[in-house]
């Protein structure tokens, strides 16, 4: 295939998997594909962009004109550290389009990328609405021969409903669908897209399988393992992953509540706990909670579909429970170093869920500062990137957009982000124009011992 441009990733056939996970051997020179992302989203614009750079041609389609016109002119409505530059690469290289048309998107491409949301429903369970009314139009547009892919995080079972209800609706076709579920970090998409710790690829179709194999090959220019299964063990894969990522959340913070009581230095032990490969060091950092847009909602999902199954769970329930917790525990520190919260101003430096993302959805900033703002505090607070639902999930804070002012005449400030930026703040200066040096620092950012020779009273996370 020629390349267009020195910008699409490489052509060789050179992801290596494990033969147990990857028995699918591709025949023929690679080459690029015609491909559809329905949902202009997170996912599916690094989706669609990071499949543009392998090159293939793309569209992205969504229903959302003024999300469209946007994407269309190169700006990206969230945060999404490398995003835009890829975006405006790929639209200005001819392999990325957006548009509105369904029919039209769909109509001669080989694989259709499902990247819809499911959030949780009022019950708890997976809300499939979305994917629904998708999936009830795709059965009058999609022909044979091609691939419906879903992305999406999707319940158990859902692949092979769909299957069904494509042959025995619309036009009653049997149309291959795989499962290939997501594993992109917020704040580190991009990168995730094109340098994967794992590809999941669920189906039951061979050359479904190895078109869509194809279509990642062509681009990754590293060895990269590709999981080959079925639908529902790919379904699974995805929740079990996030519910696993929450336990070891959960599991250091729990380990910090300890050894905060005991005088104990948390991080100490998680490095050395760490280095056993059995366990790993990542996740292993204490913090104010878990939350964002898949944790929260893929392990009441799985706690849902025991519970439906009538499965006995006791772990992923005591997790959720840890992490309610722990949103309680920064409360208390914060309170057992101001004293008296009501009529107390604190300075909060960070609102979103994670640093380099601008999402604030389950952010645990929400729960601990409703609590503050309930026992009476004034809470002033900043951050470089939170979007416009700062107003409507936290109506009652202050806002400003200098982190300095969130210190001024602050009987506390309340680090609940990892932003970088905080670290390179004048904290001698902070403590200067603070009513009251406190500090609690819900990330374990800082260096205690400088804030300590500045006089701060200082409280990390074990």
């Amino acid at each position: 295939m020629k390349k267009s441009d020195g910008n699409i990733g490489n052509t060789n056939n050179n992801i290596i998997a494990n033969p147990q996970h990857d028995p699918v051997a591709l025949s023929g020179p690679l080459r690029g594909e015609k491909i559809c992302v329905i949902g202009a989203g997170f996912v599916g614009t690094v989706t669609a962009s990071g499949f543009a750079r392998f090159g293939h041609q793309v569209v992205c389609v969504d229903n959302d004109r003024k999300l469209l016109s946007m994407l269309s002119s190169g700006r990206i409505p969230f945060y999404e550290r490398d995003l835009e530059e890829l975006v405006k690469s790929e639209m200005s290289g001819g392999r990325l389009i957006f548009e509105s048309d369904l029919e039209k998107s769909v109509e001669g491409r080989k694989a259709v990328f499902l990247t819809v949301g499911t959030p949780s429903s009022n019950g708890g369970r997976a809300d499939l609405t979305a994917l629904q009314e998708i999936i009830s139009l795709l059965s009058k547009k999609m022909r044979s021969g091609q691939i419906l892919v879903i992305k999406s995080t999707v319940p158990v079972g859902t692949a092979t409903m769909i299957k069904i209800y494509f042959s025995d609706n619309g036009n009653r076709i049997d149309i291959d669908v795989i499962n290939n579920p997501e594993f992109l970090r917020e704040g580190n998409a991009v990168n995730d897209f094109f340098n994967p710790h794992r590809i999941v690829i669920g189906g039951n179709s061979s050359g479904a399988i190895e078109t869509i194999s194809h279509i990642y090959k062509i681009g990754m220019t590293r060895p990269v393992p590709i999981f080959t299964t079925n639908n529902e063990t790919a379904e699974m894969i995805k929740y079990a992953s996030n519910v696993f990522l929450a336990t070891k959340i959960g599991f250091v913070n729990e380990l910090a509540r300890l050894c905060d009581s005991v005088g104990v230095n948390t991080l100490e032990v998680a490095r050395a706990i760490g280095a056993d490969p059995r366990i790993g060091h990542r996740f292993l950092e204490p913090g104010p909670g878990w939350g964002g847009s898949c944790l929260p909602k893929d392990l009441q999902e799985f706690i849902g579909l025991a519970e439906s199954l009538g499965v006995s769970l006791f772990i992923p329930r005591a997790v959720n429970e840890a992490n309610l917790h722990q949103f309680k525990h920064i409360f208390l520190k914060v309170k057992n170093l101001v004293g008296n919260i009501n009529g107390a101003r604190i300075g909060v430096l960070g609102l979103t869920f994670k640093a380099n993302t601008s999402d604030l959805r389950e952010s645990p900033a929400i729960p601990i500062l409703l609590k503050l703002i309930e026992n009476g505090a004034d809470v002033v607070a900043y951050d470089p990137a939170a979007d416009g639902e700062v107003k409507s999930l936290l109506p009652d804070i202050i806002r400003v957009h200098d982190p300095y002012k969130t210190a001024e005449g602050a009987d506390c400030m309340l680090i609940l982000t990892e932003w970088s930026d905080f670290q390179l703040l004048d904290w001698k200066r902070i403590g200067e124009i603070m009513k009251s040096k406190n500090i609690v620092d819900a990330r374990n950012i800082l260096t205690p011992e400088l804030l300590k020779r500045y006089g701060f009273n200082y409280a990390g996370v074990g």
